[in-house]
């Protein structure tokens, strides 16, 4: 192989007609020549496209490809600055394949077909381009849409009051490529991401998927594998990913260049810090919105706000966020920053009375103010909404900046904490009246995105709307945390602060379970902080086809208040713990009185929320500095098991807390129609042993196992070797308590975590004012080792105390602290070691009753 100086000009041919609409190199391999070394790669040549290999660091590698002349300048939306470098990169080869290495990847270039394969440092090989056919380019034109103006009206829908246009005038605006990167996948790996859909696709082997945004989905073009690499794709428009028996591969409807990122690891927590490496950690929000958010469509008045936020306290249930949602405008005028002021008189006035109850306010606002109010007016005035609608164009920094600029005026410099950004997916155009979804809603909707945005960002538009309120915000309110909800996202909006909920969903059962895929599938795409609307949006059912759940007398049916509390308690776990929708009341009290099963299943659940918060803080910590995620499909921690490779049912949280979702009805049908049966739900156990966190009482796993599900609880399983910081119930997350933090050891393994800590709010933990503190159980010596604590930020305390519990059947189980065989620990920052008594485990049938189909 010899490299030569430069890489010649290409002649891109122009296809006239749908004959000629051929892929490049769709129908063959193509020889490389001409390779030139770059400092930290290579680029060379096939008879019809240009090839970049750039390591962006050791361990991350980009790979561009495009068949004409020149590479893109266009500016990458999704992209974090990190400084990153990779060390020498060493390029060798021979007349079949160059080599490039790095000291933890190798990348072969097969010179005869110009096919691309990814290694791991010690000769594994992870993942490899098709030989036959590695990419694969079509040329197309790229339309600009106008709307014709005679044909713009104003429309009502269920998802909001919108400007339409009833046609558009179309011209062509320039040419650009349909591209498919195509790979070769191992028979045994499993892969996971791409945002979510309304499917239950956890494992995406074997599936077909139009991506797009929408009411109901949201795509991020990362996957990751079992084996341990990641794969990121810089490309915003329409995508489509597919797998089948000719390989796997992932097709952009728009693009200049093909652009994609390798990341290689030794397990897929690794690709997704490496991912964060790429688009950004993943900002942390303030503590208290950890705590539990209260929500519904709607409160009518700033009055009725307060006063629920009041009824909290009053019976003394935790609550930290009170959420007012839309239509706090005057009428008909949808989407505005105004609030009317016969309901709404005084914006500060209420933010102020929640605060003095402790409670932080939440607003939900729109991209398509009214232009009846200034903010909507002077935004359509300055042409800064997207053709043919009130929709922002945040595509444009400075209609972003207006934007915000109304957002602060009217109502965050009255002492709004938290922003729900809505409907942040400009066009659903399957979102119509009908009892039925359109056949074709896969393609109508990409129409529909591509009238209003150029198709080659189609998706991008949550993105840079929440790059630019991020952005804003950091202005207008430097010492404050930013909390953004957003129903739309794209990689690198865990960069802008975004937290995620999957849409306007039903009150089903199996809605129910699907989000649990959803959630762990958005996760395992990179961006940790999502949730979902507890108890569904829709509750009853109605005319159109999304608005169908089973419940029409909400609250009044027992059915409905089973679902809800079985909801509940999953979105303990969710890193934003809120209950949201409409057709019925969301408060507690409408489930009950104190003392009867839902009421105190509720309320039983939202303590349990508090008792977790050091332990979710911690997690927090960590998926900001070393690029963690909360939720974790069980796979990813135990990728040599294929048992769990496509475990819907089932998420761990962190590292050792698996939670199992209770997913069918066990005591009332919908309509309150009593259920018999047992009230027990399987669960998978991998290899280990696990502690069922409700009894303390423990069991190998390796097998299916039968456990107890009543009402009153949702299966949660530890794994041992796990450290759990427990603490207090509490009202609200600042609320002040002298007890101390339970430190609950799970005997049997040995383990480690890391105890985070910081001032709560403000971006001083972005500048190191933070500490950790390190806990290491060496389980044969039986000790628990505090190590000393390292960093420090404003307000520490220097003193706290830990009460050290060994988990057993007689301790440290539940939600209760232990009362026994406990140690009390005053902990000053220095390293402690706590030596602990032995306890007889037990590792069979006590924490569960055996499957006795199961396998072993």
């Amino acid at each position: 192989m010899q490299f030569v100086g430069a890489v010649p000009a290409l002649t891109v041919t122009r296809y006239a007609s749908a004959a000629e609409k051929l892929l490049h190199g769709g129908s063959g391999t193509a020889p490389v020549k001409n390779v030139r070394k770059t400092g930290v790669g290579v680029e060379c040549a096939t008879a019809s496209t240009r090839l970049r290999i750039s390591f962006v660091n050791d361990h991350i590698v980009r790979v561009t490809a495009t068949p004409n002349q020149e590479w893109s300048e266009r500016a990458s939306l999704m992209r974090a600055d990190f400084g990153g470098r990779p060390s020498v990169i060493k390029i060798g080869g021979d007349d079949k394949v160059c080599s490039l290495r790095s000291p933890r990847m190798l990348v072969k270039l097969d010179l005869g077909s110009g096919a691309l394969s990814f290694w791991r440092a010690d000769g594994t090989l992870l993942l490899q381009e098709n030989t036959a056919s590695p990419r694969a380019f079509e040329r197309v034109e790229v339309v600009k849409s106008m709307p014709a103006p005679s044909t713009v009206t104003r429309i009502k829908t269920v998802d909001g009051e919108r400007q339409v246009a009833g046609a558009y005038v179309q011209t062509k605006d320039r040419d650009a490529w349909k591209a498919a990167a195509r790979f070769s996948l191992h028979g045994d790996e499993a892969l996971y991401g791409l945002g979510f859909d309304e499917t239950d696709d956890l494992n995406l082997r074997g599936r077909r998927k139009r991506l797009y945004q929408h009411n109901l989905r949201i795509v991020v073009p990362f996957m990751t594998s079992t084996r341990g690499y990641g794969l990121l794709f810089d490309s915003y428009s329409a995508l489509t990913f597919a797998d089948g028996a000719d390989g796997m591969s992932l097709t952009s409807d728009v693009v200049d260049d093909l652009d994609y990122y390798v990341i290689v690891g030794e397990k897929a927590d690794d690709a997704i810090a490496g991912y964060r490496e790429l688009t950004g950690p993943a900002r942390l929000p303030p503590k208290w919105a950890f705590g539990y958010m209260q929500s519904k469509e709607r409160y009518v008045s700033q009055q009725d706000l307060v006063e629920t936020a009041a009824r909290f306290r009053r019976r003394k249930i935790p609550l930290d966020t009170i959420v007012q949602d839309w239509n706090y405008w005057m009428p008909n005028h949808w989407g505005s920053f105004v609030p009317e002021a016969a309901r709404y008189p005084d914006i500060a006035a209420m933010t102020k009375a929640a605060l003095d109850l402790n409670a932080h306010v939440m607003i939900s606002v729109w991209p398509n103010p009214s232009p009846l109010d200034p903010p909507g007016r002077a935004l359509k005035d300055n042409g800064y909404t997207l053709a043919g609608t009130d929709y922002v164009d945040f595509f444009q920094r400075k209609a972003g900046d207006l934007y915000f600029d109304h957002a602060w005026q009217y109502l965050g410099r009255h002492g709004i904490d938290a922003w729900w950004c809505d409907s942040t997916e400009p066009e659903v155009a399957d979102w119509v009246q009908d009892a039925k979804r359109p056949d074709n809603a896969d393609e109508l909707n990409i129409r529909g995105l591509a009238k209003i945005i150029d198709p080659q960002y189609l998706n991008a538009y949550a993105l840079v709307d929440s790059q630019s309120f991020y952005r804003n915000w950091r202005k207008a309110a430097p010492a404050k945390r930013l909390v953004n909800l957003t129903r739309s996202a794209y990689a690198g909006s865990q960069a802008a602060g975004a937290v995620v909920w999957t849409g306007d969903i039903a009150a089903r059962w199996p809605v129910l379970a699907q989000q649990v895929v959803a959630l762990q599938s958005y996760s395992a795409s990179g961006n940790p902080y999502v949730t979902c609307d507890i108890g569904a949006f829709f509750v009853r059912r109605g005319q159109q086809w999304f608005w169908n759940g089973d419940y029409d007398a909400g609250v009044g049916d027992l059915g409905y208040r089973e679902l809800y509390t079985r909801w509940l308690q999953f979105g303990v776990f969710l890193p934003m713990f809120r209950s949201h929708g409409t057709d019925t009341p969301r408060e507690p009290w409408h489930f009950g009185e104190p003392g009867t099963p839902f009421y105190d299943a509720i309320i039983e659940s939202i303590q349990l929320r508090y008792r977790l918060l050091p332990f979710m803080y911690s997690l927090a910590g960590l998926v900001y500095l070393q690029g963690a995620s909360f939720i974790r499909p069980v796979a990813f921690g135990f990728p040599d098991d294929p048992r769990t490779y496509d475990l819907k049912t089932q998420m761990l949280i962190g590292d050792g807390v698996m939670v199992s979702p209770v997913l069918e009805p066990m005591y009332y049908a919908a309509k309150s129609v009593p259920l018999q049966g047992q009230r027990t739900r399987e669960v998978y156990l991998p290899k280990g042993i696990w502690f069922d966190f409700w009894t303390g009482t423990s069991q190998a796993g390796g097998r299916t196992v039968v456990v107890d599900a009543p009402l009153s609880r949702i299966p949660v399983h530890v794994r041992a070797g796990s450290i759990i910081p427990i603490g207090p119930v509490q009202e609200y997350v600042s609320q002040v308590t002298s007890v101390q933090i339970e430190l609950r050891v799970y005997p049997g393994a040995s383990g480690q975590f890391t105890f985070y800590e910081d001032a709560g709010d403000g971006w001083g933990y972005e500048r190191g004012e933070y500490a950790l503190t390190r806990m290491r159980w060496d389980d044969a010596g039986r000790k628990l080792t505090i190590f000393e604590r390292q960093g420090n930020f404003p307000g520490m305390k220097e003193k706290c105390q830990f009460s050290v519990v060994v988990v057993g059947p007689g301790c440290g189980h539940g939600a209760a602290f232990a009362r026994a065989k406990q140690r009390m620990v005053t902990y000053d920052g220095h390293a402690v070691t706590v030596a602990l008594a032995q306890q007889q485990q037990h590792h069979g049938r006590p924490g569960g009753k055996e499957d006795p189909g199961a396998e072993r």
